[in-house]
């Protein structure tokens, strides 16, 4: 299996099947470290220098298979735990309404019972489910996947590499929520503007907050609104508000260990890109970061 439905992420420990606990607006102690990101937006030239620049190949040994998951340490671990204030659960999923659902009905023979069963099926990919990408999810134009497994290891029979099996534990670390939405003022990110890497450090220090190592970076662009107010915009094909490449120089800069957002990269507009997945082509081959 190359993808699993739900994510735990937990200041303390990871529990459950579902996105249980994103620690919001966690402030860090004084004095706060920021990288003062570049404020242009990155040209193609740049995109193709994020391969080299940010890549994790062999970082941590050449049979690494959890990535930037790496920097989850024990220590980073300990210090979400302390960093809890409230105790309070904040849900990052949504109620499944796409699907194919049927109930199937037995007699339990011998037991004068009847029993109903259901069967779901569901598209994992795409903006209705909550998900998260494994390493074996995107590959490298000369047909690699992270830390240089040939992508022949992953066939319709799943992947033999990079499953997300390797995650089996868990992802217990600290979640801070970057609403780009919020720091702009607006109900959702407009199409044609996606969010920049800088807006995360901008939004940081606005708020009090250190990034740190090993973070779990969640940024919201707005989907709920977006979606309430194009409600004829399918929820996988068509234009949709999202991310610059740009958020890349943020997560490489603070290591985190994991990108989640309500969207994905924004549309690839005037094919200003040499692909239309930019974020995914250099996190998920390349730096071995998981997308949620």
């Amino acid at each position: 299996m190359n993808r699993s439905k739900f994510l735990s992420l937990a200041a303390g420990a990871a529990a459950g099947s579902l996105l249980n606990s994103c620690t919001r607006h966690i402030s860090a102690q004084a004095p706060f470290q920021y990288r003062t990101l570049n404020r242009s937006v990155p040209t193609a030239d740049d995109l193709k220098s994020y391969y080299e620049r940010f890549t994790n190949w062999g970082r941590w040994g050449k049979d690494d298979k959890l990535g930037t998951l790496n920097f989850i340490d024990e220590e980073v671990v300990l210090n979400a735990k302390n960093s809890i204030r409230l105790g309070r659960s904040f849900t990052l999923g949504r109620q499944m309404t796409s699907g194919k659902l049927r109930m199937i009905f037995y007699d339990r023979e011998g037991t004068n019972l009847k029993t109903a069963h259901d069967e779901i099926t569901v598209t994992c990919h795409g903006y209705t489910e909550t998900h998260i990408d494994a390493l074996s999810h995107i590959y490298t134009l000369d047909e690699k996947v992270y830390n240089g497994y040939s992508q022949t290891l992953i066939n319709e029979k799943g992947a033999s590499v990079h499953g997300i099996e390797n995650w089996k534990d868990g992802i217990a670390t600290r979640g801070v929520l970057y609403d780009i939405s919020k720091l702009r003022g607006v109900p959702f990110i407009p199409i044609d503007e996606p969010v920049q890497g800088y807006e995360l450090e901008d939004y940081a220090r606005k708020h009090n907050i250190q990034p740190k190592k090993g973070d779990a970076t969640i940024i919201h662009c707005g989907r709920n609104e977006f979606f309430r107010s194009n409600p004829n915009n399918p929820n996988w094909l068509g234009q949709k508000p999202g991310l610059n490449p740009s958020v890349l120089e943020f997560l490489h800069a603070y290591n985190s260990a994991l990108l989640g957002c309500d969207f994905d990269e924004a549309p690839n507009l005037n094919n200003r890109y040499p692909t239309a997945i930019p974020i995914h082509a250099v996190a998920n081959p390349y730096m071995g970061l998981p997308t949620l």
